[in-house]
C-alpha cells in the first residue's frame, strides 16, 4: 500500500508562472530570446501551459515559443561547467504559435523530454533574461534546475502577451538532507 507521504511527493506542482509582455516599453526587436523558471534539483518535467492571451503580429517571420533547457551542465562550486550534451531548445515544448490567442499544452505540443529532469546550475552562474536583463541562476543560492523558454520574433513587437508555466514532480520516495539542498 502507499504510504500519504508517497503520494504527496509524487504529486505533479506548478511552477511560478511568468508573464511576457511584449508592449512593456522595451525594444523587442527581431531577435531570440530567453525567459526561464526554476524548478527544484531533480524534480522531472511533465507537463507546460502556455497562454496566449495577446496574439502578436507579424510583417515578417513568425513569432514562436519553446520550451526546453541550455546545453548541460554539471553541478559545480566555481560556476558553469559544459558537459557533452547540446542544447535542446524544445526538448519539453515543440513550438507555440505567438500569433494566435489560446492556451496550449502537452497535447500535441510535447516534446522527447517529458518527464525528464533539466540540467543544473551552480548559483554563481548568470544567463540574459528577455529583453536584456542579467541575472544570476539563483539568488537564494539553493540548487536549481533551469527550465529555458525560447522566444523567436520575427519582427519587431510593440504588442502581445503570454503566460507560460512547467509542471515538475519527482521520483518516489526522495528524502533530502538540508546540506544538500545549498
Amino acid at each position: 500500500m502507499d504510504s500519504i507521504r508517497t503520494n504527496i511527493v509524487n504529486a505533479p506542482q506548478m511552477s511560478k508562472i511568468d508573464f511576457v509582455n511584449f508592449a512593456d516599453g522595451s525594444t523587442w526587436s527581431a531577435a531570440t530570446y530567453q525567459r526561464v523558471i526554476f524548478i527544484p534539483l531533480d524534480a522531472r518535467v511533465c507537463g507546460f501551459g502556455v497562454a496566449v492571451s495577446d496574439p502578436v503580429t507579424t510583417t515578417s517571420g513568425s513569432n514562436t515559443f519553446t520550451i526546453g533547457n541550455i546545453a548541460g551542465t554539471l553541478q559545480s562550486d566555481t560556476g558553469m561547467v559544459n558537459v557533452a550534451a547540446a542544447a535542446d531548445a524544445d526538448a519539453y515544448c515543440t513550438s507555440v504559435n505567438l500569433e494566435a490567442a489560446g492556451v496550449s499544452g502537452p497535447e500535441g505540443n510535447a516534446g522527447a523530454e517529458i518527464m525528464g529532469k533539466p540540467p543544473t546550475v551552480v548559483s554563481t552562474a548568470t544567463y540574459t533574461y528577455a529583453p536584456s536583463t542579467t541575472a544570476s541562476w539563483s539568488s537564494s543560492g539553493e540548487k536549481v534546475a533551469p527550465v529555458v523558454g525560447t522566444i523567436v520574433i520575427g519582427d519587431a513587437q510593440t504588442a502581445g502577451a503570454f503566460h507560460w508555466w512547467v509542471q515538475y514532480c519527482f521520483d518516489p520516495n526522495i528524502v533530502w538532507e538540508q546540506a544538500s539542498l545549498s
